[in-house]
């Protein structure tokens, strides 16, 4: 299994190189050499390498004339992805049912075989949703909780996470909060 960003990056990289080869523009191909040349160097070196994070932020259409710190709930899709979508949109709008039955959906399980790989692990331990919240709201209303149980909640965490506890308290009874926590 994959133990840092950097090879699961580098992994990423290389697979989505071999799939786009002949459609890459030439941000892109810089990003790839610059993220080959960042094989063996330190975090902490590579936080001071303003060359390859320009190629970084080349690989994204965000607004200069905006600083966007919030990447957690909203971030920003890489052009790449953005012109996949765009793609994929007008492709389906062709022909709807057809390119959603027959096309689309007979890609998600070799995506998934794909996911797996990237991640190091099987097919079965991959679930993929449209986002973080969605992803954490199912894990958190598939918890096995009762009335009494305890969830460690802090003033800091992610207001999702806060209203999905609330929804379920409010379906499955009180829930007992951490010394120091709010309550749900």
């Amino acid at each position: 299994m994959m133990t840092d960003r950097r090879k699961f990056l580098q992994k990423a990289t290389a697979l989505s190189s071999a799939a786009l080869v002949s459609t890459i523009p030439s941000w892109a191909k810089d990003l790839d050499n610059a993220l080959k040349a960042s094989q063996g160097i330190t975090a902490d070196k590579m936080a001071t390498e303003e060359e390859f994070w320009y190629y970084i932020q080349q690989a994204f259409t965000v607004s200069p004339g905006i600083i966007n710190l919030n990447n957690g709930g909203v971030s920003p899709a890489p052009k790449t992805v953005q012109d996949a979508m765009k793609r994929y949109y007008d492709l389906s709008n062709e022909a709807p049912s057809y390119y959603m039955w027959r096309i689309l959906d007979q890609g998600r399980e070799p995506l998934r075989a794909n996911l797996a790989a990237l991640a190091g692990c099987s097919p079965e331990e991959i679930t993929m949703n449209r986002n973080s919240s969605e992803g954490l709201e199912t894990i958190i209303f598939g918890l096995q909780l009762k009335a009494g149980d305890e969830v460690v909640l802090s003033k800091q965490d992610y207001p999702n996470v806060i209203n999905a506890y609330k929804q379920r308290e409010k379906r499955d009874g009180r829930f007992q909060a951490a010394e120091g926590c709010p309550r749900t």
